[in-house]
């Protein structure tokens, strides 16, 4: 048995389904962010419901070019000699200061891409500062000081890129969208207005959430559309994903102590669910069954490092060698970060739907783990 990424195509399709119509109704386009979910063998699924995907930076740009949609591009900073190659594969860039528009903002332009620069609203909802677009000295965006230089770039812009959410639920969406609203007005962007082709609120939505499109919600984005004739964009991706996914493993080991028992498991939440040592979050367990009255189980990983511990839990049965544990909710920024430490395997991505079954689309061996450490010169 080989540990699982388990894609749930029909939770997918109906989450998509979910955030399109909540998108539809706050009269938005939806796009999707890649960064979470890089995984075009589930495009298919995807692409009946978003305009396009947003890339971090080249890689994910030309994997998002599979979509055959538009790509968007916005990245803290663009390399001298990876800009020329961006440019080629994406239709809309985002540049994160003023320096860096000015640097590559023409020849962006003049490679037939829409450019766009970032803007920070200020405006914070998000409860860790480790997950906070606009936390205190944030390099992400331009300060509202820093408009009045805006001159300076001397390139033309078509578009505004925000992006102030983490876990944003209707009112901090709209909140955002208001503190935007009022930004816009009261600066020199207010004149450039009517020259906008698009304004990119972006990511951090819950959008799976079937009433996120609330009145005020709806208000915000008219108001702000009220400012000029573009296009207004999200581009979610946690709450596009997250609960389509999960991750399955099995029992190696069991160690019975005096008060509780240790069940190895053959994954590792430092190489495989990466944000559930970062920010101590607690998995979901699908399987087996839980109960309060449970003798408690400590699951922990199959890596050398002491902290690779996913949490404490109490089971109905005690676990046992050859057990499969289920963790839910762990479709986003799971295979998207793994990593190699310790030479551990990756677990295997499978997709299942009701229609066709499962089926694997990527597994890993020994010769991919030693690709990644040594060639041949």
């Amino acid at each position: 048995m080989k540990p699982q990424y388990r894609i749930d195509l029909d939770k997918l399709a109906e989450t998509a389904a979910i955030a399109k119509a909540n998108a539809d109704k706050l009269g938005v386009s939806l796009l999707m962010a890649l960064k979470s979910f890089p995984l075009p063998a589930a495009f298919p699924t995807l692409k009946p419901y978003i305009e396009g995907v947003t890339a971090s930076g080249l890689f994910e740009s030309k994997l998002g070019r599979l979509l055959g949609k538009a790509v968007h591009v916005h990245a803290p900073a663009y390399a001298e000699d990876e800009i020329d190659e961006i440019c080629e594969t994406c239709s809309h860039i985002v540049f994160n200061s003023l320096g860096q528009l000015a640097r590559f903002g023409k020849r962006a332009r003049e490679k037939g891409l829409s450019v766009g620069l970032r803007i920070n609203p200020g405006f914070s909802s998000a409860d860790c500062l480790k997950y906070d677009p606009c936390c205190p000295d944030s390099r992400f965006g331009v300060m509202a000081e820093e408009l009045e230089a805006f001159d300076a770039a001397g390139v033309e812009i078509d578009g505004i890129h925000v992006h102030a959410l983490c876990e944003g639920y209707a009112d901090d969406f709209a909140g955002m969208v208001e503190k935007l609203t009022g930004l816009i007005s009261g600066s020199k962007l207010s004149a450039l207005c009517p020259h906008l082709r698009w304004i990119n609120l972006g990511g951090g939505e819950v959008v799976n959430d079937p009433a996120f499109a609330t009145p005020r919600a709806v208000a915000a984005v008219k108001a702000l559309k009220a400012l000029g004739d573009f296009e207004v964009m999200i581009e979610p991706s946690e709450y596009m994903v997250r609960y389509s996914g999960s991750l399955v493993a099995h029992v190696l080991d069991v160690i019975r102590r005096k008060e509780k028992d240790i069940a190895v498991l053959d994954v590792s939440a430092s190489c495989h669910a990466t944000d559930l040592l970062l920010f101590d979050m607690r998995a979901d367990v699908l399987e087996p069954a839980q109960s309060e009255s449970g003798r408690t189980t400590i699951l922990g990983c199959v890596s050398c490092l002491a902290g690779d511990v996913i949490g404490e839990y109490r089971f109905k049965r005690p676990l046992e060698i050859g057990d499969t544990v289920v963790f839910g909710g762990l479709g986003c920024y799971s295979f998207a970060q793994q990593s190699w430490f310790n030479g551990i395997r990756h677990p295997d991505v499978v997709l299942y739907s009701a229609a066709e079954g499962e089926r694997t689309v990527l597994s890993w061996d020994y010769a991919e783990y030693l690709r990644e450490f040594w060639r041949e010169s």
